[in-house]
């Protein structure tokens, strides 16, 4: 009899190496450019003579945190190896970006959906890997989870669930899942009922996988520690995973209560109705290294008087200083204010791109000012793509220079115990893997201090 992933087999090939046409290729890879990583006087230089350019990716081992951010030109896609092989995937975005005038460039090409770009890009990594342990939904966007409407198009086997397949539940046709976050887990009424209708399609991927597959959904518990944790060897690593917003909720820190900006603030339930101040966010904590990711925390939220209260800066400054932070809503415009850049001063910044507006001058200016408005220290931005419209925009900007301005499967590694990180970019032509630029060996910054 055909089980699902026969079906999924059969409905599209397996097995090829596909790339994109070679001339092209050739041509974007001749236009990008990015800080001289061969100049000494340049802070983002290359000081390991190990640097493993042209090579294929070396891949993790145990006691590396690997942090994946996977190009597809359609949706924000990571991928997580914690330092003892546990795994995680934090959102897989499906939804029918050939329509859109200002896409980036799809990549490897578009005669796969996304969610089988990251399945097979997550092959290459664990060859072995058969169950993912963690899968997390920041929050209820098509770029973000996939939808109904756009994927494979397929409902699968009569029988099924009537979910379609986009997305986390197209990685889901490669991949079994332990535990899964989502904002709205168990009620799905926090702040209100209201969520895009996407949810729907997603929660029913879920309800199938609980009933056929052993998948397990938890509540998404602001101020957790380790409620996603190490589950292989869990007392070898100084690891941890500290929860810090969801739905509005704001981890208050150790000594403080958590704040519910929509209770605090009522009437935004209805006149706010942003999925992104929805997001879930959280810090990794691997040693000394530090590091932030929020989904598309951004937004407004007013107070009675109808005065923007920050809810953005409020995540930052329970956040803390961290060495890489992902940054917030893709770095558009409405993101990344000041007041949160400021707080969280990290040393690189990674844009998962997919449209010609994530890359902004008012996000690029914030995240790279180190005069008396900014804090100091070198910057790096590191973003999947940047759309060829954007080459006007972007002369003469004196944060230009601390843009890579190359396409590519970014990954962060951490290693030495957290001690020291760097900086990968991939090829996301073809799926060589081929590493074609690194960033440091770089110290992360608790252990500058230390």
């Amino acid at each position: 009899m055909m089980n699902r992933r026969h079906f999924i087999q059969h409905a599209t090939a397996l097995g090829v190496a596909v790339t994109l046409g070679g001339e092209l290729a050739d041509e974007l890879r001749a236009a990008t450019v990015a800080p001289d990583p061969n100049d000494p006087n340049d802070p983002n230089a290359i000081t390991d003579p190990d640097h493993e350019i042209g090579d294929p990716y070396v891949g993790w081992k145990e006691g590396e945190l690997d942090l994946h951010f996977i190009s597809t030109g359609c949706g924000e896609n990571a991928f997580y190896i914690f330092p003892d092989g546990t795994t995680m995937l934090l959102d897989a975005g499906d939804w029918n970006i050939q329509s859109y005038k200002d896409k980036v460039l799809t990549v490897p090409n578009d005669s796969r959906r996304p969610g089988e770009w990251i399945a097979r890009y997550i092959s290459r990594l664990m060859p072995n890997l058969e169950t993912i342990d963690y899968v997390m939904a920041s929050h209820f966007h098509t770029d973000h989870i996939g939808c109904g409407d756009y994927g494979l198009r397929k409902k699968g086997l009569p029988g099924d669930a009537d979910y379609m397949i986009s997305g986390i539940s197209h990685v889901g046709e490669y991949y079994r899942f332990g535990t899964a976050f989502d904002r709205g887990y168990p009620g799905y009424d926090q702040p209100t009922t209201w969520a895009p209708r996407e949810r729907e399609n997603l929660v029913k991927y879920w309800e199938y996988a609980e009933k056929t597959q052993g998948l397990k959904r938890e509540e998404f518990l602001v101020g957790a520690l380790d409620q996603i944790k190490l589950l292989k060897t869990r007392d070898k690593y100084d690891f941890h995973v500290r929860n810090i917003a969801r739905n509005g909720v704001v981890w208050g820190g150790s000594d403080s209560e958590n704040v519910d900006f929509f209770a605090k603030y009522p009437a935004n339930r209805e006149s706010q109705k942003n999925e992104n101040t929805r997001s879930l966010a959280l810090v990794m904590n691997y040693g000394p290294f530090r590091f932030y990711t929020g989904g598309d925390a951004s937004g407004v939220i007013r107070d009675e008087e109808g005065r923007d209260v920050d809810f953005e800066g409020a995540i930052g400054r329970v956040v803390g200083p961290v060495d890489v932070c992902k940054a917030n809503h893709h770095s558009y415009k409405d993101a990344m204010p000041k007041s949160f850049v400021n707080a969280v001063q990290a040393r690189a910044y990674v844009m998962c791109v997919w449209d010609r507006w994530h890359l902004q001058d008012n996000t690029a200016s914030n995240m790279c000012d180190d005069t008396a408005s900014g804090y100091p220290g070198a910057r790096l931005m590191c973003p999947t793509q940047v759309h060829t419209g954007n080459a006007e925009m972007m002369e003469g900007k004196p944060w230009r220079k601390r843009l890579v301005e190359r396409g590519g499967h970014v990954v962060v590694k951490a290693y030495d115990g957290g001690a020291k990180y760097k900086i990968y970019y991939l090829t996301h032509f073809d799926e060589s893997m081929k590493v074609e630029l690194v960033f440091g060996p770089f110290d992360s910054k608790a252990n500058e201090r230390a």
